[in-house]
């Protein structure tokens, strides 16, 4: 097994999902491996980061895992238009660079309409995504991830900070929009907090879980997340409404929070 393998397995989180699937017994290998490096992913990813354009493994180009044939080229937003969601074209550019992305139109398609649907109702102006994986779907949006990535391509600010440690630095109410696609479920067990500082810097949110899931790892952060957990997650504030990302065995589900309330977390100590 090459270094760049093992290093994919590490930042995806996963290699069992994708097209050209390893053997069993190569999963079994694949997966103590993870739990190993998991621990030094802070250490290990930035590293990968920089070497990746220099790899290229015929292993796993027959995986679909290919180098990004150069950059991405700069989305428009109209004269005027401070965010706006990822357009079809726009993704699938995206998704012929990254696989990451090839499986995940779905769920993201949903959370780009109901975006659309925020930003026109009540006229945003400013977003902020939380950890996306290269491209946020809110065209000019801001990025917090905790480490910096070179492969990210954003028309906003990058704020390099641990969601997991309040306060976040950004002052109150500074953002119309937060997005967080598949993101809170590695916040490890700080999501009540995080979400409490959702509510401090944004008026709306969009959340997406992936929900039910049988992880064949019981500590992967995907394992059997309920959605009694996921609303826990969110106290005492609930969803204006939930949308079903994508169904299935790999159920994503999308929660749209409208006019949160920042006083209202404040008033209520954390859920444990």
């Amino acid at each position: 097994m090459t270094m760049s393998r093992a290093l994919y397995v590490l930042k995806s989180g996963s290699w069992v999902d994708r097209p050209g699937t390893p053997n069993r017994g190569d999963h079994l290998i694949l997966q103590r491996l993870k739990r190993i490096l998991w621990p030094m992913r802070p250490v290990l990813l930035p590293i990968w980061r920089r070497v990746r354009p220099f790899v290229q493994s015929p292993r796993l180009r027959r995986h679909g895992i290919t180098r990004p044939a150069g950059p991405l080229a700069p989305l428009v937003r109209k004269p005027g238009e401070s965010i706006r969601p990822l357009r079809k074209n726009e993704f699938d550019a995206v998704a012929s660079r990254y696989p990451y992305y090839r499986s995940r139109w779905d769920y993201m398609s949903v959370a780009c309409r109901i975006a659309g649907e925020l930003i026109e109702r009540y006229d945003l102006q400013s977003a902020l995504e939380l950890g996306p994986h290269v491209r946020p779907v809110i065209v000019g949006a801001d990025v917090m991830d905790r480490s910096a990535n070179v492969e990210l391509r954003s028309e906003g600010r990058v704020i390099i900070h641990d969601a997991t440690a309040a306060p976040w630095p950004i002052a109150d109410g500074h953002y119309g929009l937060f997005v967080g696609l598949q993101v809170f479920e590695h916040l490890a067990d700080m999501q009540n907090m995080a979400f409490r500082e959702v509510c401090r810097v944004a008026r709306h949110a969009i959340i997406s879980l992936p929900i039910d899931w049988e992880m064949d790892d019981p500590k992967n952060v995907h394992h059997r997340i309920s959605r009694e957990k996921a609303l826990s997650w969110f106290e005492p504030m609930t969803p204006t409404r939930i949308e079903v990302g994508n169904g299935g065995p790999r159920k994503r589900m999308i929660y749209v929070f409208e006019n949160l309330d920042a006083a209202l977390v404040r008033d209520v100590s954390p859920a444990h």
